[in-house]
Order: C-alpha cells, then sequence, then structure tokens
C-alpha cells in the first residue's frame, strides 16, 4: 500500500464529485473513494466531496471518530474542538486556519457545513491526528494509514485481505476482502452461459485482459457512470447530462440517446432528485459467457422528491411495484454490466453496456445510519 506522506496530497487532486448540479457541468464527476488501514470508508448520511479548490472536504465526526478522536461543536464561537489523548485542535467554520495544541496552523481550503454537518479538509485532519495520507491518481483513492502494517496483507489496489470467516464460494475470488461482506460474495450470478461464464479467479490467473492497468480504467469508467446515472436533478438536468451518460456507454446506436433524453423529460416532469454513489470492486468479476463482463459494486442512493414514483432511475429494470421513501438512503450490491463491440486487443475498450441495471441482480437495503 502507498506509505509516504505526500508534500501535497490534493496539488493535482481531485476532478470533480458528484453533486445534484454536476449534471449539468461540461466535465462528468468522478467518485473519490477514501482507505482507511485498508479498509473502504462510506460515510453515513453525507460523502466527502471536493471543494473550489480542489481540495476533498469529509464529515469530520465521522473520520475523526474513525481515527479515535473526541469531536464536539461550539455554536457561540462556531469552532469545532476535536480531541485524542493530549492533543487539542480547534477549528474556525468558514476560515483556513485552526489551532493544534495552540499553535496556529494554515491550510489552503476552509472548514465548512452543509446540510447540517460539518466539513474539514481530509488531508490536514488526518495529517494532524497522526496518520499518513497519499493519493492515487490512477483509481481516485485518498489512502490514509493510521498504523504500520507490515505483518497485514494487501491487494493491489491497497484493500486489506482478509483469511477467516470465508465465504462459501471464496474459491471464485483471487481473495477475499476484510470489508466486503459475505453476503455480497454469495449472490447469486447473473443468468449465463452454462459452459462459457468465468468466476473472477479464473478471469484473473488466464485472461492477460485482467491486468491492473485494465482495470482502472474500467473501475473509472464505472465510476464516472455512477456518478452521473444516480445523481439527477430536475432543475438542473438536461442535455449535456444525457449526452454525458451516453459518452459512458458502448456505442452501437443512436437509438439509446433517444431513450435517455426521454428520461431527462421524465424527471423534469416528474420533478425527480435523486443523489448516489457507486463504487465497483474490481476483484469482483464475472463474465457470463454472452460477452458481458459484470463487475459487482456497492451503491447507495437517496430519492430526495418525485411526483410518481416510477422510473426514477435511467434503467428498464427499475422496480416500480416497489416504493421508495424519500430523505431515505438505501444501500446494497449490483452487477454492472460491461461490454466491449472491439475484438483482438480488448483491454482497454470496456465500456458501460446499453443494458447495464441497478436492480436486475442485486441486494438492496436501507442504510445504517450509525
Amino acid at each position: 500500500m502507498r506509505k509516504g506522506i505526500l508534500a501535497s496530497l490534493v496539488a493535482a487532486l481531485i476532478f470533480s464529485l458528484f453533486s445534484a448540479t454536476a449534471s449539468a457541468a461540461n466535465k462528468p464527476p468522478s467518485f473519490v473513494s477514501v482507505v482507511m488501514d485498508g479498509q473502504k470508508i462510506w460515510f453515513p448520511d453525507a460523502q466527502a466531496f471536493v471543494d473550489e479548490n480542489g481540495r476533498t472536504l469529509v464529515p469530520v465526526r465521522f473520520i475523526a471518530k474513525k481515527m479515535g478522536a473526541n469531536v464536539g461543536w461550539e455554536p457561540k464561537t462556531m469552532t469545532v474542538p476535536i480531541e485524542r489523548d493530549d492533543l487539542h485542535i480547534v477549528l474556525t467554520i468558514g476560515e483556513s486556519k485552526a489551532l493544534v495544541n495552540g499553535q496556529e496552523m494554515v491550510f489552503d481550503t476552509k472548514a465548512i457545513t452543509s446540510g447540517g454537518r460539518t466539513f474539514v479538509p481530509l488531508r490536514f485532519v488526518s495529517e494532524a491526528l497522526g496518520a499518513q495520507v497519499d493519493w492515487d491518481s490512477p483509481t481516485s483513492t485518498v489512502f490514509i494509514s493510521t498504523k504500520e502494517d507490515d505483518h497485514e496483507n494487501y491487494d493491489e489496489w491497497g484493500r486489506l485481505i482478509r483469511t477467516t470467516n470465508l465465504p462459501k464460494n471464496a474459491k471464485d475470488y483471487p481473495y477475499i476482502l476484510a470489508d466486503v461482506p459475505n453476503e455480497a460474495y454469495e449472490l447469486a450470478y447473473p443468468y449465463s452461459h452454462p459452459t462459457d461464464s468465468k468466476v473472477s479467479s479464473v478471469l484473473y490467473s488466464t485472461i492477460p485482459e485482467f491486468n491492473k492497468k485494465n482495470v482502472d480504467i474500467w473501475m473509472n469508467r464505472l465510476k464516472t457512470f455512477g456518478a452521473l446515472w444516480l445523481n439527477v436533478d430536475y432543475n438542473t438536468i438536461d442535455d449535456t447530462w444525457a449526452q454525458a451518460v451516453f459518452a459512458t456507454k458502448v456505442q452501437s446506436s443512436n437509438a439509446e440517446l433517444k431513450y435517455i433524453r426521454r428520461y431527462v423529460d421524465w424527471v423534469k416532469e416528474n420533478k425527480i432528485q435523486i443523489e448516489g454513489f457507486l463504487d465497483p470492486e474490481p476483484s469482483m468479476i464475472y463474465k457470463d459467457g454472452f460477452g458481458n463482463n459484470y463487475v459487482r459494486s456497492k451503491f447507495r442512493i437517496k430519492f430526495n422528491s418525485f411526483t410518481e414514483s416510477k422510473n426514477l432511475l435511467y434503467d428498464e429494470h427499475f422496480p416500480n411495484d416497489r416504493k421508495f421513501e424519500t430523505q431515505v438512503w438505501y444501500e446494497g450490491y449490483a452487477d454492472i454490466s460491461l461490454s466491449t463491440n472491439v475484438g483482438g486487443d480488448w483491454g482497454s475498450t470496456l465500456k458501460v453496456d446499453p443494458g447495464a441495471s441497478l436492480f436486475r441482480n442485486y441486494l438492496i437495503g436501507k442504510a445504517d445510519s450509525k
């Protein structure tokens, strides 16, 4: 896993995360992953985001708690005290400086409040609490290390591997991750050809295209697609969003662009607002034998508003018979399909399949808000 403290974690950071207004931006948003000690962090009700300075801000209470610190709130002074043992940090909302054991330290962005949550600069708080921070550009991932890990086993993506309490089908995978539950591994595979399908342990050991360079390309395409797909707002959605979604997919005909534009019209008519995150797992890929490679992905989605509870997502398998509550986070795992119309050396060409669905082969439930 990457270990050094970068002189500037986010000097080259980070494209743009997601937002309700990002759907109309010229560039599609990008998903930023946060990995602490080899395990991915999913914040309960407010995800990390990138501010106008290109700096990653995170919900302070959750990230500090993960590092063993206590967080307070002083409304009169608009300050956030963070304490751990003999370390005392005080941040002030709207200011780009903090007191660390009484000494003033300056950073290059501001602590803010948004949606009732306090957000602070990830790099500053992490390093002030003694963590090492690194940035991996190919995967848009921030790595935080709070302890020595010489005896731990990590995969190529800096993820902690576990060797106990394994899923029943552990042999199907090249390894089992510490932060992925067994129910995600044991989810049934999509419909497939009985003799031509391949599990990920076989794909990684026998097919040359399954190497880290190619897989990073595929994962970034899925993240870009997910950031657009799961974040729409009837106030801002337009044809730019439709074309950006279309560009992430395998180009077989212009018919799908027409369908995406119809969905844009429906979003406006039905006053749909949704937000969400899609995080594909590179070690969990399944080849169905019909030309599709399914990437098992963790997702969160919240339906903020709508008039009719139908076709809320651009997804032909959207469960219209299910009544989703508004303002409630749902999470789960889904197999999202990638395909290509290129033969020969197809490794870098996989893109989102036109039939990709969040609701064809999936697990879903209300997210834990703790």
